[in-house]
């Protein structure tokens, strides 16, 4: 089960440093805003999985 949750952890911070790419490159404020908020939230789901599987 360790690994599903080290897999997962891999997955939600990949994609949540994909999403800081994204509000980087984007030049709308609320796009970048609403980017952002959404990576912040994938980053904490990560560390909680990263927690998780320790």
């Amino acid at each position: 089960m360790k690994l599903v949750w080290l897999l997962l952890g891999l997955l939600l911070a990949s994609v949540a440093i994909g999403g800081v790419v994204s509000a980087v490159d984007e030049a709308d404020t609320v796009s970048v805003v609403g980017d952002l908020l959404i990576s912040a939230l994938l980053g904490w789901a990560a560390v909680a999985a990263w927690k998780r599987a320790r």
